[in-house]
């Protein structure tokens, strides 16, 4: 009867633990964050009375029945702990922050109670408030990393504990609480990297100067476009100190009478540049690599132009025009010196005015990109002034152009670019075990025919006579664009990444040089190379306005992938190049073997 007893009361102490959790959830939603955090408390004690209580029962321990009953009991008991120890950690967090925002005007009253109308709040912000903020995530972030580690440890937990008997109930008992772990794992999904990352970017604690490129991916080059525009952006505290924005040309033009470095072969071979300057430093697929580039060439050209030696850079910021484009959805059309840009026109009448429209407005080459810093600057004011509502969709939106690769992040900061790297915003080609693709592009003397290119990418593997594998990578190419100022034959000098030891067997659609510089249409070669611990199988080709063209690459996979294909596992990370949206892919992998299950899952024919 005693047993029995303590049975019971262990099982009344963990629903009990059970209720005080959700309804400290619902506390929390309402913003009543020191009455969850009490409610949570409640939960810990009630767990912890719940696994003392079956301490009672270890004398029994020796049957073998009772035991394997017992041990699954008490891991469910310390999953709903470390579960509320997480919950804690993460409404000790939002406190602090809501005690913040509680100082504003607009957030008094925040702390408890009922949300209030926040639509103006970051508006009417000074800069004190921001920087309380900032100050508030970064401290937090430890913390809220902390509770991640237990959430993640408590799902695992759940998910291995057998149900039988006394433990079937409990687990049955517990089951809303995985839930809301879930619910909870989500929510700092989304919110650690606010709290690593946003203060050291955004200025918290010292000011930062960071170079902004916009790149042009109508005009695709490596890591996203044809680095068009480079600006300087100082940040202190989310508030914008300042911002330069020149046209590319301006610091290049003053560098070439300047001894430069080589260019890579493809830049000398197929533009006729003997010199590397700035607009083509983003030649490696990997922004970490291009970033350190980047950052050179413009200090040593910046140096020149000036005359003096170029400001200490702290990171570096790339973007292409797809944010530009979310940003003037949530802005509106904005005019610039009569000229009305909105989302849905903003590429086409930009690249109209700085390659057409400046002649007739009686502008100079070199000030026709003008009106580009121009629109940013205005863009920039315009954000500065949004509703808590757009800035939110704005996150939101900038967080879909960080994982697509629309906006690329670089810190010298050894601990920030580590994060930038853990989320996969550093543009960094990923480190797999197992095989490997991506297909980089480089646009060489295309104007901006990439507006006008539709891509598709397949991969194909077959077993080798002799034993291992041969893959093939192909991209088919189609210009449906036509010879105007904006587009013309589409000319790219293509790489495919693969895993080191890759051996290139052949390669099909290669050619020498376009229609015009090679009229007899000599089939070129395959170029082989190693970088990035990988091998690289290089070659150009050129697309007719109106043609559809393949380039493809066959070789021989790495021993290390055909020993994973041969031992019945395979994996396979295809990673796409930055500004090239979501271009097709097909894959035909045949290993001569049965296929025995596949994730994401296959046909079973």
């Amino acid at each position: 009867l005693p047993f029995i007893r303590s049975g019971a009361i262990a099982y009344q102490r963990a629903a009990a633990g059970r209720a005080a959790l959700l309804a400290a959830q619902d506390d929390a939603e309402n913003l009543r964050i020191d009455d969850a955090i009490s409610r949570v408390d409640e939960a810990v004690a009630d767990f912890r009375s719940s696994r003392s209580q079956l301490d009672k029962l270890r004398i029994l321990a020796w049957i073998p029945y009772v035991n394997d009953r017992i041990e699954p009991a008490d891991q469910l008991l310390a999953t709903g702990t470390a579960a509320a120890e997480a919950a804690r950690d993460v409404l000790a967090a939002g406190r602090d922050l809501a005690k913040v925002l509680a100082d504003t005007q607009s957030l008094s009253g925040a702390v408890s109670g009922k949300l209030p109308d926040i639509a103006t709040v970051f508006k009417d912000m000074t800069p004190a408030q921001k920087r309380g903020i900032l100050e508030a995530l970064a401290l937090n972030a430890p913390q809220l990393r902390m509770a991640a580690s237990k959430v993640d440890s408590a799902l695992a937990s759940f998910d291995g504990i057998s149900e039988t008997g006394y433990s079937g109930q409990l687990k049955a008992s517990l089951a809303p609480l995985k839930t809301r772990l879930l619910t909870m794992r989500t929510g700092l999904n989304a919110i650690l990297p606010v709290a690593e990352i946003l203060p050291g970017v955004l200025g918290f604690p010292t000011e930062k100067t960071y170079l902004l490129f916009l790149e042009n991916s109508t005009e695709l080059r490596p890591t996203g476009g044809f680095l068009s525009m480079v600006g300087l952006l100082k940040v202190k505290d989310a508030d914008l100190a300042s911002v330069d924005v020149s046209d590319v040309y301006a610091y290049d033009g003053p560098s070439e009478g300047q001894p430069r470095p080589v260019p890579p072969e493809p830049i000398r071979k197929y533009i006729g540049i003997d010199k590397w300057y700035l607009r083509d430093a983003n030649w490696s697929p990997d922004f970490v690599v291009s970033a350190g580039l980047m950052r050179q060439f413009f200090s040593d050209e910046a140096a020149v132009r000036s005359g003096a030696p170029a400001p200490a850079i702290d990171g570096i910021i790339a973007v292409t025009p797809r944010l530009a484009q979310d940003v003037l959805r949530l802005t509106g059309p904005i005019t610039i010196e009569g000229h009305k840009f909105d989302a849905n026109t903003l590429i086409d009448e930009l690249e109209f005015q700085v390659e057409q429209g400046f002649v007739g407005e009686g502008i100079s080459r070199e000030q026709r990109k003008n009106i580009v810093g121009a629109l940013l600057n205005e863009t920039i004011k315009r954000v500065s002034a949004f509703s808590l509502a757009q800035l939110l969709t704005l996150v939101g939106d900038a967080r879909e152009a960080l994982a697509e690769g629309d906006v690329l992040l670089y810190s010298n900061d050894s601990d920030l670019q580590r994060l930038i790297l853990e989320q996969g915003w550093g543009g960094k080609l990923a480190a797999v075990d197992g095989d490997y693709l991506t297909w980089i592009d480089a646009n060489l003397a295309s104007l901006k025919t990439d507006s006008v290119m539709s891509r598709s990418l397949s991969y194909q593997i077959r077993p080798a006579v002799g034993g291992g594998y041969v893959g093939r990578a192909a991209m088919t190419y189609s210009n449906r664009g036509s010879f105007t100022w904006k587009t013309t034959r589409y000319r790219t000098y293509a790489r495919v990444y693969v895993p080191a030891g890759s051996e290139l067997v052949s390669v099909s659609g290669a050619m020498e040089n376009d229609k015009i510089k090679d009229p007899a249409g000599h089939p070129g070669k395959a170029d082989v190379g190693d970088d990035l611990g990988r091998r690289w199988f290089g070659a150009f080709i050129s697309i007719e306005p109106g043609e559809t063209k393949t380039l493809e690459f066959t070789f021989k996979l790495a021993p290390s992938v055909a020993v994973m294909a041969s031992s019945g596992a395979y994996r396979l990370e295809v990673q796409k190049q930055a500004g090239t949206g979501k271009p097709g892919l097909t894959l035909d992998l045949d290993f001569g073997k049965k296929l025995a299950s596949a994730e994401p899952p296959e046909n079973p024919k």
